[in-house]
């Protein structure tokens, strides 16, 4: 739980400390920056849990299977849903993925 806190504590700052736009002195027009910071909000907010995401992926595949490992991609994928909207339909099904695998951890761990 602490990397997860820890991660939105660094993205928050992230996301109040980095600006997204320069402007000019001279003029009103905004210039766009390159890279990260030339994505608008809502395509920003989808790379933390992307990150996160593979993070998880590439650990569930190197290591023996678990409930809570399960769970912890379904704690990402179910914000997700949310984020993307062409995939709310599945918000529910995904959290229950998640709340059947903290339960069958629990139970069976």
């Amino acid at each position: 739980m602490g990397w997860y806190l820890s991660i939105m504590i660094i993205a928050g700052v992230l996301l109040l400390a980095v600006p997204t736009r320069l402007t000019s002195a001279t003029t009103t027009n905004s210039i766009d920056l390159p890279g990260l910071a030339s994505l608008k909000l809502h395509k920003a907010w989808l790379l933390l849990p992307v990150i996160t995401l593979c993070w998880l992926a590439g650990h569930l595949f190197t290591s023996t299977f678990s409930f809570f490992s399960l769970a912890a991609i379904g704690f990402v994928i179910t914000p997700l849903t949310l984020m993307i909207p062409a995939w709310r339909p599945w918000m529910l099904a995904s959290a229950l993925v998640s709340m059947l695998s903290v339960l069958f951890g629990t139970l069976l761990g």
